[in-house]
């Protein structure tokens, strides 16, 4: 515990250290020292990540390297069915160049993390309290459980230029790519359309007085998809159609718990008392909200269904953006208690992860180099 809460602190000390510096050159220092010591944390992390760490080491070890790789028969001869075979076959480059699954984590955590750097800095200056939200919202699961879907969150990083650009050929491009390691990136095809929203404060407000009342969906567990019933005859695989009858069938006692529901709307609020000044404070700002508003039948019509409400680790980087851009407005009156306030809700969310994840299954930190475990497959 104490590793993880040091971890959290040094991100702090980094964060202040930004915000006393003016010089864009040298803030870089402190954000790109910041993710460089989270990609060491992340990528050296020696079994830690619950059920998930396991299926895919075993996955990794399983598979061909590239000279043996077939597209048309990889689930077959290996029992990888589960995996989109985009990220079975970028297994098996890491594989192939020599590697082990202790170097794929590695490799894995510095595409991540350089994508996200890469991909998100554009929208906000201050990216050390970015990364102070990411620890709370997706540090753990998005870099020690989910190997899969954060590939595709960190194409999807990448390809936000695209959207706010309206070059709909290279977005598209991005979302086949991250369909191809997780088919939960899917539904980014269509979040193309938010470019061509014309949005206002009174859009904003009657949008939220459509879906608020939907919170009574997953209050009463209606399950609103059960009509969709009869396509899961559809798909051609097993495996497809578990996952489509999954999503279709649903409980809803399970998903985004209220705690997370009212941090979104707090935001939300905050965004709407203060959006013409939200909107003055940079050429992004327009752009962001409409990614946030995204997250809204998330977080209300969907929020009962688990597979659905995965799709929200797309958009929980606009927490961070938003709340720069809040930061910023009446002369930076609010920076410090704002950010006083977002630190100490990212600790406790940080914080409760950690014990209740696995029953404390990320306790104690380990990472490989403390193991003296090679990256390179041994022959």
């Amino acid at each position: 515990m104490y590793f993880y809460i040091g971890i959290f602190i040094f991100c702090v000390i980094m964060l202040i250290l930004n915000n006393l510096i003016k010089e864009e050159k040298e803030k870089k220092i402190f954000e790109i020292g910041t993710l460089i010591v989270l990609c060491i944390v992340s990528g050296t992390r020696y079994y830690l990540g619950g059920t998930d760490y396991s299926i895919y080491k075993n996955m990794f070890e399983v598979i061909p390297t590239i000279q043996d790789f077939d597209f048309s028969t990889i689930h077959n001869i290996y029992g990888t069915f589960g995996a989109e075979k985009g990220y079975l076959f970028f297994c098996s480059i890491i594989k192939s160049v020599g590697f082990n699954f202790f170097g794929f984590t590695l490799i894995h955590s510095i595409l991540f993390y350089t994508c996200m750097y890469v991909g998100l800095k554009r929208y906000t200056k201050n990216f050390n309290l970015l990364i102070i939200v990411f620890l709370y919202k997706m540090f753990f699961y998005d870099t020690f459980i989910s190997l899969r879907q954060s590939i595709t969150i960190a194409i999807f990083f990448i390809s936000l230029r695209f959207i706010e650009n309206k070059k709909l050929i290279p977005y598209f491009l991005c979302c086949l790519l991250a369909t191809t390691f997780h088919n939960g990136a899917l539904l980014l095809f269509a979040i193309y359309g938010v470019s061509k929203i014309k949005l206002t404060k009174k859009r904003l407000i009657i949008l939220n007085c459509i879906f608020i009342p939907t919170l009574l969906v997953s209050i009463l567990k209606i399950p609103i998809l059960a009509p969709f019933q009869g396509f899961i005859n559809l798909f051609s695989t097993e495996t497809a159609a578990q996952k489509a009858s999954n999503l279709i069938n649903a409980t809803t006692t399970t998903g985004i718990s209220y705690l997370h529901t009212i941090e979104y709307f707090t935001i939300m609020f905050l965004i709407i008392i203060n959006y013409s000044k939200i909107i003055e404070q940079d050429k992004n700002a327009e752009f962001i909200i409409k990614l946030f508003l995204v997250l809204l039948p998330l977080f209300t019509i969907f929020r009962g269904y688990e597979i659905l409400t995965r799709e929200k680790d797309y958009f929980l980087f606009t927490y961070a953006v938003l709340i720069d851009y809040l930061c910023r407005i009446k002369n930076k009156k609010y920076y410090l208690p704002l950010q006083g306030i977002t630190i100490a809700i990212c600790l406790l969310g940080f914080y409760r992860f950690i014990i209740l994840f696995d029953n404390g299954g990320m306790l104690p930190y380990r990472s490989y180099l403390q193991e003296s475990i090679s990256i390179i497959e041994e022959k």
